[in-house]
Order: structure tokens, then C-alpha cells, then sequence
């Protein structure tokens, strides 16, 4: 009973209870601000280093850069050279083979002919022949009418003329042939 009449011990205790809860408080607050430290303090040694670690991999990238600038002018070299070489081969595989062509065509000219005249323009080749025997002009026309037949080489043939010299008794014959 006396305790109730004693209203400075109540006080004391109260005062005892919330001095308690202000030191819980106060380890708390402590607590958070150590944590929030040491979090504020990794994450600056980590941007730290990562900002050394760009600027290397930027150090690096120029020494890169500065290393291969001699190479620029080799490789706008090389690119040109390979350009050109694929132009030419394209050039080239559109192109006929005219040697195939005329050694083919020559080829199947028999003895006893002669070769007056050979044009050879874009896809059209003409020639003018003679002989002193219509045998030999049948064979070589037999033979390039069959070349047409079968599209070897001769698309197209055309006999432009065929003529008798009387006086030296032979034969002229002028081709035309689209290949």
C-alpha cells in the first residue's frame, strides 16, 4: 500500500520503462544507420570499380583502334581488289569462248574448201568458201546443219548464196549462222 501512496516510485518505474524502450529504440536506429553504412559504402567500392574496369575496357578499345588504323588503308585495298575480281568473273562468264566456237566450226571444214572470208560479230558469224567440188560444201553444210539441229554451238543457219565461177570451175558459198 505504501507503494500506492508513493506516486515517485510509479514515476521511477514508468520513467525505467520507457528509458528501456528509448535504448531499444536507439540500438535500432544505430543498427540501421551501421547497415545503411556499410550498404552506401560496398555500393561506392563497387562503382568504384566498375568505373575502372570501363575505363580499362576503354583504354584497351583505343589501343585496339590506334593498333589496326594502319591496317584501314590494306583492307579498303583488298576490298577494292575483290570487287574487281568479281566483276571480271562475271564478265568472263558471260562472254563466249570464241576460240571453242570458231575452232569447232573450222574443224568440221573438210579438205578441198578454202575459207574466203570469216566475220565473226556479237552472235552472228559469216562466211564465204569455195571449192572446186560441190562434195566437200555438202559435207561441211551437212555437218553445220546438224550442229543447228541439235543447238551445239550453231542456233541458226542460213545459206546466203551459192555461186558457179565458170571460169575457174569451182564453187563459192556464203553462211550465215546465229550462235
Amino acid at each position: 500500500m505504501s507503494n500506492d501512496i508513493n506516486l515517485r516510485v510509479k514515476r521511477d518505474k514508468n520513467l525505467l520503462k520507457e528509458q528501456s524502450k528509448l535504448k531499444v529504440f536507439r540500438l535500432i536506429a544505430i543498427g540501421a544507420l551501421l547497415t545503411i553504412l556499410l550498404m552506401s559504402l560496398s555500393i561506392f567500392l563497387l562503382n568504384q570499380k566498375l568505373s575502372n574496369s570501363s575505363a580499362d575496357i576503354e583504354k584497351d578499345r583505343e589501343s585496339v583502334l590506334v593498333e589496326m588504323k594502319p591496317f584501314r588503308g590494306k583492307e579498303a585495298k583488298i576490298i577494292i581488289v575483290n570487287n574487281r575480281i568479281d566483276n571480271i568473273t562475271k564478265v568472263l562468264n558471260k562472254r563466249m569462248d570464241v576460240y571453242k566456237i570458231l575452232n569447232t566450226i573450222l574443224g568440221k571444214i573438210p579438205g578441198g574448201i578454202l575459207i574466203e572470208t570469216l566475220e565473226f560479230s556479237g552472235k552472228k558469224i559469216s562466211m564465204n568458201i569455195t571449192s572446186v567440188s560441190l562434195i566437200p560444201i555438202d559435207v561441211f553444210f551437212n555437218d553445220l546443219i546438224e550442229m543447228a539441229k541439235r543447238k551445239e554451238i550453231v542456233k541458226s543457219l542460213t545459206l546466203e548464196s551459192l555461186d558457179a565461177v565458170g571460169l575457174t570451175g569451182s564453187y563459192k558459198i556464203s553462211i550465215n549462222m546465229n550462235i
